[in-house]
């Protein structure tokens, strides 16, 4: 078992400051303050934008407009004197809904969607706004999502969604289109600065060589995640990518932690990467393996095949490629 003392991540709703969200976040203050905002809104992008992080601000600002310590809209900042805030951080704030998967849970039960409907049905604390907040809608089960179309149908005009997507896994379209998509996307320079910024909130932890070395990495928060999680493993993640892949399914198998196979997929990329460019005249034979074990690692998830014998049979077929 890999002994694995990763930096703490913080979670998103404990992020007090907002970086690069300039432009959406004064879009959605004029929307809201000119009473167009939707109801339903739909947050597309890749994973570690800060999605969650941009809603959980922006949930401040609403819920702070008449409490003390407000939002700081000029400077994109949460006061952690904030009320709202405070409530938020505890998960006790009574006008607010939270519904996210953790990495040991595959889908969204469907309990939670009906818990949902009942914190609907209530009235809110001094009848004022009634937010709902869905991280991951992409781990919606097909039961949990027609559930939750109920409530996306008929929304009372003091209740908005906030629905967050990663782009990379597909929604119902029935959920799309009862949203107002709006695609988070920001450039190759406006992701490193975000990065350089996040970077300064860990006390120096991430070196300025990481960008250049890790940058293919999607995101920032992806970034800062993915390199806190190898800083104290004694491997070369450069030179030695098929050791890295041990690490990870070893890990994967002791933890069950779901994150370890976005990294196990990134490092299988790596390899077969590296095994075309070394070797372009297999490329059929490499590239059919490597659709080989995507398929396998996405079948395990999706029907929950016997991970243990996957994962054993996806080493074996690396070592065989190494050869």
């Amino acid at each position: 078992m890999i002994k694995n003392q990763n930096i703490e991540i913080a979670h998103p709703k404990n992020q007090l400051c907002l970086f690069g969200y300039d432009a959406y976040f004064k879009s959605f203050v004029k929307l809201f303050e000119k009473e167009e905002m939707p109801h339903c809104v739909l947050l597309s992008g890749s994973k570690g934008l800060g999605k969650s992080t941009f809603i959980y601000h922006f949930i401040n600002y609403l819920f702070s407009k008449t409490e003390k310590n407000r939002y700081s809209i000029n400077d994109l900042i949460i006061n952690k004197e904030n009320l709202s805030y405070k409530l938020l951080h505890k998960d006790t704030h009574p006008n607010f809904f939270l519904i996210e998967n953790n990495n040991f849970e595959k889908d969204v039960k469907i309990e939670q969607v009906r818990s949902l409907l009942r914190f609907l049905s209530k009235s809110t604390y001094s009848k004022d706004l009634k937010i709902v907040m869905i991280d991951n809608i992409e781990n919606f089960n097909l039961n949990s999502a027609n559930a939750l179309l109920k409530s996306l149908e008929e929304p009372r005009n003091n209740t908005f969604f906030f629905i967050i997507h990663n782009n990379k896994d597909q929604i119902l379209s029935t959920i799309k289109s009862r949203c107002i998509e709006f695609k988070i996307f920001f450039s190759e320079t406006n992701k490193k600065n975000i990065f350089k910024k996040i970077a300064q909130q860990y006390g120096g932890e991430f070196e300025s060589d990481d960008l250049s070395k890790d940058f293919y990495f999607e995101s920032p928060g992806n970034l800062i995640k993915f390199l806190s999680f190898f800083k104290t493993l004694n491997v070369d993640l450069y030179t030695n990518k098929l050791s890295v892949i041990s690490y990870l399914i070893e890990s994967y198998k002791n933890e069950k932690n779901y994150e370890v196979l976005n990294y196990l997929l990134l490092f299988i990329e790596f390899f077969f990467n590296d095994i075309c460019l070394n070797d372009p005249k297999n490329f059929n034979i490499n590239f059919f393996n490597y659709i080989k074990i995507l398929k396998m690692l996405n079948y395990m998830k999706k029907f929950n095949l016997d991970e243990k014998n996957s994962l054993i049979l996806i080493e074996d077929i690396l070592k065989n490629e190494k050869r």
